[in-house]
Protein backbone atom coordinates (compact mmCIF):
# COMPACT_ATOMS: atom_id res chain seq x y z
CA UNK A 1 0.00 0.00 0.00
CA UNK A 2 2.18 2.32 1.03
CA UNK A 3 4.52 2.34 -2.51
CA UNK A 4 1.38 2.56 -4.16
CA UNK A 5 0.98 5.69 -2.61
CA UNK A 6 4.49 6.58 -3.15
CA UNK A 7 4.27 6.14 -6.89
CA UNK A 8 0.62 8.14 -7.23
CA UNK A 9 2.52 10.84 -5.85
CA UNK A 10 5.58 10.83 -7.79
CA UNK A 11 3.03 10.80 -10.39
CA UNK A 12 0.97 13.39 -9.58
CA UNK A 13 4.17 15.40 -8.98
CA UNK A 14 5.93 14.66 -12.39
CA UNK A 15 2.14 15.84 -13.80
CA UNK A 16 2.39 18.99 -11.94
CA UNK A 17 6.32 19.36 -12.66
CA UNK A 18 6.17 18.41 -16.55
CA UNK A 19 9.91 17.24 -15.87
CA UNK A 20 11.07 14.47 -14.19
CA UNK A 21 14.24 16.97 -13.14
CA UNK A 22 12.14 19.16 -11.31
CA UNK A 23 9.85 16.62 -10.22
CA UNK A 24 12.79 14.95 -8.59
CA UNK A 25 14.19 18.47 -6.95
CA UNK A 26 10.83 18.78 -5.58
CA UNK A 27 10.44 15.23 -4.24
CA UNK A 28 14.22 15.36 -2.68
CA UNK A 29 15.08 12.52 -4.89
CA UNK A 30 17.26 11.55 -7.80
CA UNK A 31 15.69 11.51 -11.17
CA UNK A 32 16.23 8.03 -11.63
CA UNK A 33 14.39 6.71 -8.67
CA UNK A 34 11.60 9.44 -10.22
CA UNK A 35 11.98 7.19 -13.67
CA UNK A 36 11.79 3.83 -11.56
CA UNK A 37 8.61 4.60 -9.59
CA UNK A 38 7.27 5.59 -13.05
CA UNK A 39 7.65 2.58 -14.73
CA UNK A 40 6.90 0.28 -11.59
CA UNK A 41 3.65 2.27 -11.10
CA UNK A 42 2.82 1.50 -15.20
CA UNK A 43 4.12 -1.94 -14.85
CA UNK A 44 1.81 -2.76 -11.84
CA UNK A 45 -1.22 -1.32 -13.87
CA UNK A 46 -0.70 -2.59 -17.23
CA UNK A 47 -0.77 1.00 -19.23
CA UNK A 48 1.53 3.58 -20.22
CA UNK A 49 0.64 7.01 -18.68
CA UNK A 50 3.69 8.90 -19.21
CA UNK A 51 4.97 9.91 -22.80
CA UNK A 52 8.55 10.48 -22.32
CA UNK A 53 10.99 12.51 -25.19
CA UNK A 54 14.61 14.36 -24.53
CA UNK A 55 12.64 17.61 -24.02
CA UNK A 56 9.58 17.14 -22.33
CA UNK A 57 7.10 14.92 -20.06
CA UNK A 58 3.78 14.06 -21.50
CA UNK A 59 0.78 12.34 -19.92
CA UNK A 60 -1.25 9.81 -21.11
CA UNK A 61 -5.17 10.45 -20.84
CA UNK A 62 -4.92 7.43 -18.37
CA UNK A 63 -1.80 9.32 -17.19
CA UNK A 64 -3.65 12.65 -16.40
CA UNK A 65 -7.15 11.24 -14.84
CA UNK A 66 -4.76 8.59 -12.65
CA UNK A 67 -2.51 11.66 -11.72
CA UNK A 68 -5.53 13.61 -10.53
CA UNK A 69 -6.36 11.16 -8.13
CA UNK A 70 -2.69 11.66 -6.60
CA UNK A 71 -2.91 15.17 -6.39
CA UNK A 72 -5.72 14.93 -4.00
CA UNK A 73 -3.38 12.96 -2.09
CA UNK A 74 -0.81 15.51 -2.19
CA UNK A 75 -3.34 18.11 -1.65
CA UNK A 76 -4.45 16.42 1.06
CA UNK A 77 -1.32 16.06 2.70
CA UNK A 78 -0.39 19.54 2.60
CA UNK A 79 -3.58 20.82 3.98
CA UNK A 80 -2.55 18.35 7.07
CA UNK A 81 0.51 20.05 7.24
CA UNK A 82 -0.46 23.10 7.28
CA UNK A 83 -3.03 22.17 10.29
CA UNK A 84 -0.19 21.22 12.09
CA UNK A 85 2.01 23.99 11.15
CA UNK A 86 -0.90 26.46 11.89
CA UNK A 87 -0.51 24.77 15.38
CA UNK A 88 3.22 25.45 15.83
CA UNK A 89 2.70 28.78 13.95
CA UNK A 90 5.77 27.49 12.06
CA UNK A 91 6.48 29.30 8.45
CA UNK A 92 8.73 27.66 6.65
CA UNK A 93 8.86 25.70 3.28
CA UNK A 94 8.49 26.67 -0.55
CA UNK A 95 6.28 29.73 -1.21
CA UNK A 96 5.93 29.91 -4.86
CA UNK A 97 3.99 33.11 -5.61
CA UNK A 98 3.19 34.72 -9.32
CA UNK A 99 3.45 38.10 -9.53
CA UNK A 100 2.09 40.99 -12.09
CA UNK A 101 4.81 41.46 -14.10
CA UNK A 102 5.23 45.44 -14.38
CA UNK A 103 4.04 45.53 -10.15
CA UNK A 104 6.82 43.09 -9.68
CA UNK A 105 9.51 44.78 -11.41
CA UNK A 106 8.65 48.34 -9.62
CA UNK A 107 7.54 47.33 -6.12
CA UNK A 108 7.53 43.08 -4.91
CA UNK A 109 11.00 42.22 -5.70
CA UNK A 110 12.56 45.13 -3.55
CA UNK A 111 10.51 43.66 -0.59
CA UNK A 112 11.41 40.25 -1.13
CA UNK A 113 14.46 40.58 0.77
CA UNK A 114 12.84 41.90 3.79
CA UNK A 115 10.52 39.28 4.03
CA UNK A 116 13.11 36.85 3.72
CA UNK A 117 15.04 38.56 6.50
CA UNK A 118 11.76 37.89 8.88
CA UNK A 119 11.48 34.72 7.44
CA UNK A 120 14.59 32.64 6.69
CA UNK A 121 13.27 29.09 6.84
CA UNK A 122 11.14 30.37 3.39
CA UNK A 123 12.58 29.17 -0.08
CA UNK A 124 11.10 31.61 -2.42
CA UNK A 125 10.29 30.85 -5.71
CA UNK A 126 8.95 33.92 -8.12
CA UNK A 127 7.51 34.34 -11.44
CA UNK A 128 6.78 37.16 -12.97
CA UNK A 129 4.13 37.04 -15.73
CA UNK A 130 1.00 39.29 -16.83
CA UNK A 131 -1.22 36.22 -17.51
CA UNK A 132 -4.17 35.30 -15.42
CA UNK A 133 -2.80 31.90 -14.14
CA UNK A 134 -4.57 28.44 -12.77
CA UNK A 135 -3.52 28.48 -9.42
CA UNK A 136 -3.72 25.01 -8.78
CA UNK A 137 -2.97 23.37 -12.05
CA UNK A 138 0.44 25.83 -11.47
CA UNK A 139 1.16 24.99 -7.93
CA UNK A 140 1.21 28.61 -6.74
CA UNK A 141 0.59 29.34 -3.07
CA UNK A 142 -0.42 32.81 -3.90
CA UNK A 143 -0.83 35.84 -6.95
CA UNK A 144 -0.38 39.02 -6.73
CA UNK A 145 -2.44 40.65 -9.11
CA UNK A 146 -3.65 44.11 -10.70
CA UNK A 147 -7.05 42.80 -11.90
CA UNK A 148 -10.71 44.06 -12.01
CA UNK A 149 -11.61 40.60 -11.60
CA UNK A 150 -9.73 38.54 -9.70
CA UNK A 151 -10.61 34.36 -10.26
CA UNK A 152 -14.06 32.70 -8.96
CA UNK A 153 -13.48 29.88 -6.32
CA UNK A 154 -9.80 31.68 -4.74
CA UNK A 155 -9.70 33.92 -1.98
CA UNK A 156 -8.84 37.01 -3.02
CA UNK A 157 -7.61 39.37 -0.34
CA UNK A 158 -7.62 43.22 -1.34
CA UNK A 159 -4.62 44.81 -0.18
CA UNK A 160 -4.74 48.22 -2.04
CA UNK A 161 -5.78 50.67 -4.78
CA UNK A 162 -3.95 51.43 -7.76
CA UNK A 163 -3.74 54.96 -8.48
CA UNK A 164 -3.28 56.32 -12.18
CA UNK A 165 -1.58 60.04 -13.66
CA UNK A 166 -1.52 61.55 -17.06
CA UNK A 167 1.70 61.94 -18.50
CA UNK A 168 3.47 63.39 -21.19
CA UNK A 169 7.29 64.26 -21.68
CA UNK A 170 8.09 67.95 -22.44
CA UNK A 171 9.30 67.49 -26.08
CA UNK A 172 5.66 66.12 -26.70
CA UNK A 173 3.73 68.84 -25.58
CA UNK A 174 6.52 71.51 -26.80
CA UNK A 175 5.45 70.11 -29.82
CA UNK A 176 1.41 69.32 -30.20
CA UNK A 177 0.17 71.41 -27.08
CA UNK A 178 -1.07 70.96 -23.81
CA UNK A 179 -4.39 69.68 -23.58
CA UNK A 180 -7.17 71.37 -21.20
CA UNK A 181 -10.13 69.11 -21.58
CA UNK A 182 -10.60 65.45 -22.03
CA UNK A 183 -11.98 66.12 -25.11
CA UNK A 184 -8.45 67.33 -26.05
CA UNK A 185 -7.23 64.21 -25.67
CA UNK A 186 -9.20 63.24 -29.09
CA UNK A 187 -6.74 65.32 -31.74
CA UNK A 188 -3.69 63.95 -29.53
CA UNK A 189 -1.56 60.99 -30.13
CA UNK A 190 -2.01 58.80 -27.14
CA UNK A 191 -0.19 55.40 -25.62
CA UNK A 192 -2.39 52.55 -24.17
CA UNK A 193 -2.21 49.82 -22.74
CA UNK A 194 -3.10 46.54 -24.86
CA UNK A 195 -2.96 42.86 -24.13
CA UNK A 196 -4.96 39.60 -24.83
CA UNK A 197 -7.10 40.06 -21.81
CA UNK A 198 -7.54 44.19 -21.12
CA UNK A 199 -7.43 47.15 -23.48
CA UNK A 200 -7.05 50.50 -21.88
CA UNK A 201 -8.56 52.82 -24.41
CA UNK A 202 -11.44 54.60 -21.98
CA UNK A 203 -9.58 57.44 -20.09
CA UNK A 204 -12.05 58.50 -16.87
CA UNK A 205 -11.55 62.01 -14.96
CA UNK A 206 -13.38 64.11 -12.23
CA UNK A 207 -12.93 67.45 -11.88
CA UNK A 208 -15.80 69.36 -9.27
CA UNK A 209 -17.78 66.74 -8.92
CA UNK A 210 -17.98 66.75 -12.94
CA UNK A 211 -17.01 63.05 -14.54
CA UNK A 212 -15.80 63.15 -18.21
CA UNK A 213 -14.95 59.67 -19.78
CA UNK A 214 -12.93 60.03 -23.55
CA UNK A 215 -11.84 56.95 -25.68
CA UNK A 216 -8.51 58.21 -26.83
CA UNK A 217 -6.65 56.93 -30.22
CA UNK A 218 -3.19 56.66 -31.19
CA UNK A 219 0.14 55.23 -33.04
CA UNK A 220 1.29 53.28 -30.13
CA UNK A 221 -0.39 50.27 -28.42
CA UNK A 222 1.39 48.30 -26.09
CA UNK A 223 1.21 44.92 -24.10
CA UNK A 224 3.35 46.24 -21.32
CA UNK A 225 3.05 49.05 -18.80
CA UNK A 226 6.99 50.02 -18.13
CA UNK A 227 6.90 50.00 -21.99
CA UNK A 228 4.16 52.78 -22.04
CA UNK A 229 5.98 54.61 -19.47
CA UNK A 230 9.47 54.62 -21.86
CA UNK A 231 7.51 55.12 -24.63
CA UNK A 232 6.02 58.67 -22.71
CA UNK A 233 9.40 59.68 -21.77
CA UNK A 234 10.34 59.07 -25.38
CA UNK A 235 8.22 61.67 -26.93
CA UNK A 236 5.55 59.40 -28.34
CA UNK A 237 2.41 61.23 -26.78
CA UNK A 238 0.21 61.48 -24.22
CA UNK A 239 0.27 58.15 -21.15
CA UNK A 240 -2.46 57.19 -18.29
CA UNK A 241 0.18 55.70 -16.51
CA UNK A 242 0.17 53.82 -13.09
CA UNK A 243 1.54 56.03 -10.33
CA UNK A 244 3.43 52.94 -8.99
CA UNK A 245 5.93 53.37 -11.85
CA UNK A 246 6.22 57.22 -11.41
CA UNK A 247 8.25 56.93 -8.43
CA UNK A 248 11.21 59.72 -9.59
CA UNK A 249 9.86 60.33 -12.94
CA UNK A 250 8.17 63.36 -12.59
CA UNK A 251 10.38 64.96 -10.12
CA UNK A 252 13.23 64.58 -12.50
CA UNK A 253 11.81 65.87 -15.42
CA UNK A 254 11.03 63.61 -17.71
CA UNK A 255 7.71 63.41 -17.70
CA UNK A 256 4.95 66.30 -16.66
CA UNK A 257 1.62 66.06 -15.52
CA UNK A 258 -1.07 66.66 -18.15
CA UNK A 259 -4.45 68.16 -17.46
CA UNK A 260 -3.96 69.15 -13.46
CA UNK A 261 -7.38 70.71 -13.08
CA UNK A 262 -8.65 66.85 -13.82
CA UNK A 263 -7.97 63.85 -11.82
CA UNK A 264 -7.52 61.12 -13.26
CA UNK A 265 -10.07 58.52 -11.46
CA UNK A 266 -9.33 54.99 -12.81
CA UNK A 267 -8.44 52.51 -9.83
CA UNK A 268 -7.23 48.73 -10.30
CA UNK A 269 -7.22 46.89 -7.20
CA UNK A 270 -4.03 45.19 -6.24
CA UNK A 271 -5.58 41.61 -4.91
CA UNK A 272 -3.58 38.65 -3.41
CA UNK A 273 -5.02 35.31 -4.66
CA UNK A 274 -4.82 32.12 -3.15
CA UNK A 275 -6.19 28.43 -3.33
CA UNK A 276 -9.50 28.14 -1.09
CA UNK A 277 -8.47 26.04 1.51
CA UNK A 278 -9.69 24.76 4.75
CA UNK A 279 -5.99 25.34 6.57
CA UNK A 280 -4.17 28.08 5.37
CA UNK A 281 -0.52 27.43 5.79
CA UNK A 282 1.05 30.21 7.73
CA UNK A 283 3.92 30.56 5.24
CA UNK A 284 1.06 31.84 3.16
CA UNK A 285 -0.83 33.87 5.80
CA UNK A 286 2.34 35.65 7.05
CA UNK A 287 3.07 36.48 3.12
CA UNK A 288 -0.10 37.87 2.82
CA UNK A 289 0.15 40.59 6.16
CA UNK A 290 3.35 41.11 5.60
CA UNK A 291 2.22 42.57 2.01
CA UNK A 292 -0.38 44.23 3.53
CA UNK A 293 1.75 46.43 5.51
CA UNK A 294 4.04 47.35 3.36
CA UNK A 295 2.19 48.49 0.08
CA UNK A 296 0.63 51.67 0.99
CA UNK A 297 0.31 55.28 -0.30
CA UNK A 298 3.84 55.77 -0.80
CA UNK A 299 4.19 53.66 -2.93
CA UNK A 300 1.67 55.08 -5.72
CA UNK A 301 -1.27 53.28 -3.66
CA UNK A 302 -4.34 53.73 -1.56
CA UNK A 303 -3.83 50.86 1.22
CA UNK A 304 -6.72 49.22 2.57
CA UNK A 305 -7.07 49.70 6.47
Amino acid sequence: MLDNLQQMVVLATVAHEQHFTRAAEYLGISKSQVSKQIRYLEERLGIQLVQRNTRSVALTEAGKQYAAFGRQIVETMQDAEAMVAGFRNEVSGRLKIGVAQSFGNAQITRLLSSFQSQYPNIDLEVHLFDHRPNLVEDGYDCWLAIHEHPPEGMVAKKLADCKFKLVASQSYLATHGMPTHPSDLRDHNCITYQSLQRTYDQWPFQRDGSEQSVTVRGTYRINNAPAVLEAAKSGLGIAYIATYLLDHEIEQGHLQVVMKDWKPTMELPVYAVYPRREFLAPKVRHFVDFLAEHINATHGFDAIK
